[in-house]
């Protein structure tokens, strides 16, 4: 037992930097975010609090899953590591939010990150990938449309949408959740000046209904808003740039759309994305409160990914609601972790390995080497130097083949 004690320790410590940050710290994260309380009068009844009940609604914006196009140029076995952790990250947040409970779950647009640009095949893949992460179920609207999704304004391919569509759902759409409507409007459709490709959006909208319940609109680009607009103290970049633009995105809606929004649509509340961050502002002078929710992903240029928590209540004066920002385990804190634990494995290794060549001990971490104990003292210097780094490279190579083993079938699940 005694030539394996090393090994076993830089096992178990694996093994438990593994629980801590794939399971324990999720977890831990993730129980912190509770559902915002609605407090009804106290005098209320009890078939009125029944009545009154509050639903929760947990908003996803931008996972936009990294692919081979994501970072061009990238070393293949980099870019297939850069997947890999962003998509777990993903994973373990997201099942740890199941727990919530939430009555529907609703992604505000960019699920993947080039799905405008995809053939067939390869965008299959990416929505297997996508489901893997984020499994099906009724209550999850994965609808909205956003500009890595279907591109944006002119450049949209129709045929792209008509595909996203059947795959994700009608990007324009309006349904009822417990007595309130939510709107969701493709706005990248919206925002081409071409007919064929703005005609279903701009037809959605103008047929809505005349607003019978509380209404909440759902889109992925953000309204128009003043460029100096203060976006509140949760906000990680300086300012909202509304006025940004470029190949394939625009940082918020014109002007015109947003008014013929409003006209139409009418809502009491309004979320988004696309920004990645956050942003809370009030619309003057509808006196609409708009929440860009942030991203997800860690692959999205912020420091804390969150998610948006949404709880309501339809009572007779209107809609009665709290919202919350829910934030995600921090990331690459995991990953600087495994490369501190990784050295110092490297190093045990090797410091074990010298003492066993200079004979101050009798026994090595793994028994790859043990054979040559007995012929230390044929090797010249050079000969059980070279030795030494043979040894090591193999025990290293065993150890990380038994970690990635272990990692893969039975942590990353």
């Amino acid at each position: 037992m005694k030539d394996y004690r090393v090994l076993l320790y830089l096992f178990i410590s694996w093994i438990v930097a593994f629980l801590i940050n794939e399971k324990y710290v999720p977890y831990r994260t993730i129980r912190r975010c509770k559902w915002p309380k609605l407090d009804h009068e106290d005098n209320a009844s009890q078939q009125q609090r029944q009545q009154h009940h509050q639903t929760n609604i947990l908003l996803i914006a931008d996972p936009q899953l990294i692919d081979n196009h994501t970072y061009p140029g990238r070393n293949p076995y980099l870019l297939s590591l850069s997947q890999h952790t962003v998509d777990q990250h993903l994973k373990r947040n997201y099942n740890q939010l199941t727990r919530l409970n939430a009555n529907a779950t609703i992604f505000l647009g960019d699920l993947l990150d080039n799905g405008r640009a995809s053939t067939d095949e390869y965008f299959a893949n990416e929505v297997a990938r996508f489901r893997s992460i984020f499994p099906k179920h009724p209550q999850m609207y994965t609808n909205l449309a956003g500009n890595h999704d279907i591109g944006f304004g002119d450049l949209i391919r129709t045929d792209i949408r008509d595909r996203f569509g059947e795959t994700f759902g009608n990007p324009n759409l309006q349904t009822s959740i417990d007595g309130v409507e939510f709107i969701l409007v493709d706005s990248t459709s919206l925002s081409s000046s071409k007919d064929q490709i703005n005609q279903a959006s701009r037809g959605f909208i103008n047929q809505l209904p005349k607003k019978s319940m509380p209404r909440i609109l759902l889109s992925h680009v953000p309204l128009f808003r003043d460029p100096n607009t203060n976006c509140g103290s949760l906000r990680e970049k300086p300012k909202f740039e509304s006025l940004g633009r470029g190949y394939q995105y625009q940082n918020s809606l014109t002007k015109d759309i947003s008014n013929l929004i409003f006209e139409k649509v009418e809502p009491d509340l309004i979320f988004s994305g696309d920004d990645h961050d956050y942003c809370d502002i009030v619309h003057h002078p509808q006196e609409t409160r708009e929440i860009t929710v942030k991203s997800m992903s860690m692959a999205m240029g912020v420091y804390y990914p969150a998610v948006q928590l949404l709880s309501y209540s339809k009572l007779p004066e209107g809609l009665k609601y709290l919202t919350k920002i829910c934030y995600m385990q921090t990331p690459y804190i995991n990953v600087v972790i495994y490369i501190v634990l990784a050295i110092i494995s490297i190093v045990i290794i090797l410091y074990q390995n010298i003492r066993l060549k200079t004979g101050n001990s009798s026994w090595t971490i793994l028994p790859l080497s043990r054979l040559k104990r007995e012929e230390k003292s044929k090797m010249g210097t050079g000969g059980w130097r070279k030795q030494m780094c043979l040894d090591v490279v193999k025990e290293c190579l065993a150890m990380a083949m038994v970690v990635i083993f272990v990692y893969k079938y039975f942590i990353a699940l």
